[in-house]
């Protein structure tokens, strides 16, 4: 169970950071 609570954290911590980058830097996106 512990595996899993630290997958969804993994995965929410790299959308949090790919929304935040694509916030500051929109042009790095199509």
């Amino acid at each position: 169970m512990t595996l899993l609570y630290t997958l969804c954290g993994i995965i929410v911590a790299f959308l949090f950071v790919y929304l935040v980058v694509a916030l500051l830097k929109p042009e790095m996106f199509p």
